[in-house]
Parts: structure tokens; C-alpha cells; sequence
């Protein structure tokens, strides 16, 4: 009887042993094993998940090792969220399956077909959704107060969107550099722009310049400008030179100090959805950068 436990039970470790082997590691952080079964399970799944944890699935590729970036991802985030002291607990999770449940009308018997049908169990659904919590208390208690989206970055990404829009108005604060026609030579014009760049770089203005007049100009609209001036403005960036501009009897060379997109009604309705646009790319960025320096806290190591 006694040789029979031993068998039997020598029998049951080999046979888990041997499970053991044949689900591969395929990383390691910390004291988290992720496996090749793991790996497979999100593949599976993945378009679902994306679904229901977009912030975490969407814009990743469905390769192995981008997956198994997720896990490592998450772990970091994890880590990162005990260390201040925050832990999403089974309570929060619940109410937001409960939640998510009356939004999509369903109750659970009708939620855990659906979860069926998308090859997730409910476990692993449960856990999606406190993955996702912590994201966003990851999101807005580590990542968004990094983040400072500038009233001229948003008029810059609307003037980019809408360059050819010949409706759009800016106004300028210019300095005016003129020569009279007279006494620019053709090898002077040719070098005038250059010329200047290289003054305001060194404050040396070589002689033949000495002519040069500089006018300031504050606070400049297109009204009153002419087309042929406007659209040389309009089509400069700020903090550098137009090309040469003959006017009034002189070569002008416009440095644009300040270009200001006059808002309009198309500009102040574009607003906001351009903010959150550049507060989610500005965001995705500094997220990046901060998982990258924290992983070095971490022991990681891949077997792929």
C-alpha cells in the first residue's frame, strides 16, 4: 500500500514537473514569471481586450514581445502605484463590472456569454478592469501633472491642419530690415538673408550694410498688407526670416519675433478636441520615457 502512495505520488510531481517545462518563460520582472501560455492567452484575446482596456491594448502590435512589453508595462505601473500607497481593491473592481453592466443593459449571465464568445474568462476580465483602473490613476496622478500643453502649440497644430485655409488671420510682432534699391548689389541680395542670420547670431554687420534700416513692428494684422506680403508672412515661421521683399523702393527682409493665430469661431470650436490631441500625444510620450528610466529599477529579463 505504501509503495503504491509513492508511486502514485512520484507519478503526480513528474507529471507536473513536465507541465511545468513545457509552458516556456518568456520574461521575468521581479518575482513575476510571465509564460509562453500567458503570452498566447492575450493573443488570443486581444481585440477584445483592446476593447475593453483601450489606454492599455490599443496602438500595440499583437507580437510576442510587444506583448509580453505590456506585462512588464503593467507590473512597473503596479509597483509604482503600492510604493504611493494606492491599491485597487476587489470592491472597485466590482463596481465596475456592475456598472458596466447596466450601461450595456446586461446582467451577468448575459456578460459571461459575451466574455465566452471573446475567449476571456471571467477572471481574466476581472483583472483587465483593475488593470485598467490603475492606468488611470497611474495616468492622472503620475503622467498628467508632467504634461503642459502651450495655447501656441494648439494654434500651431490648428494652422498645420489648416494651412491651405485661406480664411485664416494672424497677427505679428515684426522687425523690418530694409535697404534701399539703390544700394543693394545683386551678390548683397543674394546673401541678404544669410547675412542677417548671421548678425543676429553675432551683432557683426559687415560694412556694405551699413545703410541697413531696422524698424520694429508690433502687434501687425493682414489687414492693409498686400497679397504678395501676407502670403510670405503666412507661409514664415515664427522666430525666423522672410526671403527678400521689394517695397517701397527697398529690400525688406522680415524677422517674425511672434506669429499669433487670430482665433476664429472654426479655431475656438477645433480647440479642444486639438488639446486633448496633443495631451494624449505629449502624454503617450512622457509615459514612454517614464516606464523606460523606472524598468531600470526593476530586474527584467527576457528568454526570447
Amino acid at each position: 500500500m505504501l509503495f503504491l502512495v509513492k508511486t502514485c505520488l512520484f507519478f503526480s510531481i513528474s507529471f507536473s514537473v513536465h507541465s511545468k517545462l513545457l509552458d516556456k518563460i518568456l520574461a521575468v520582472i521581479d518575482d513575476q514569471v510571465i509564460t509562453k501560455s500567458m503570452n498566447d492567452r492575450v493573443k488570443k484575446s486581444f481585440n477584445a481586450r483592446a476593447n475593453i482596456a483601450p489606454f492599455i491594448y490599443t496602438n500595440v502590435k499583437k507580437s510576442s514581445k510587444d506583448i509580453l512589453n505590456i506585462f512588464i508595462e503593467r507590473q512597473v505601473i503596479k509597483a509604482k502605484l503600492n510604493e504611493i500607497g494606492y491599491i485597487v481593491t476587489d470592491g472597485q473592481v466590482e463596481a465596475r463590472v456592475n456598472n458596466t453592466q447596466k450601461r450595456l443593459g446586461v446582467n451577468r449571465s448575459q456578460l459571461l456569454q459575451f466574455l465566452k464568445g471573446n475567449s476571456i474568462t471571467y477572471d481574466e476580465y476581472f483583472e483587465l478592469l483593475r488593470e485598467s483602473i490603475e492606468f488611470s490613476v497611474f495616468n492622472s496622478k503620475i503622467i498628467s501633472p508632467l504634461v503642459s500643453i502651450t495655447e501656441q502649440e494648439i494654434k500651431n497644430e490648428f494652422f498645420k491642419r489648416n494651412s491651405k485655409d485661406k480664411s485664416l488671420a494672424f497677427r505679428y510682432d515684426l522687425v523690418d530690415f530694409s535697404l534701399k534699391i539703390s544700394r543693394m548689389s545683386k551678390s548683397m541680395l543674394s546673401s541678404f538673408q544669410k547675412t542677417m542670420i548671421q548678425f543676429q547670431k553675432t551683432a557683426n554687420l559687415p560694412k556694405r550694410y551699413s545703410s541697413l534700416e531696422t524698424n520694429v513692428l508690433g502687434d501687425i494684422t493682414e489687414d492693409g498688407l498686400t497679397l504678395k506680403l501676407r502670403t510670405l508672412l503666412k507661409t514664415t515661421k515664427e522666430n525666423n526670416f522672410t526671403t527678400p521683399f521689394k517695397m517701397n523702393g527697398s529690400w525688406h527682409l522680415f524677422y517674425l519675433k511672434k506669429k499669433d493665430l487670430v482665433e476664429s469661431t472654426k479655431y475656438l470650436k477645433s480647440k479642444g478636441i486639438i488639446q486633448n490631441y496633443l495631451f494624449q500625444k505629449t502624454s503617450t510620450h512622457i509615459k514612454n520615457v517614464w516606464i523606460e528610466r523606472e524598468e531600470s529599477k526593476h530586474y527584467i529579463k527576457f528568454f526570447i
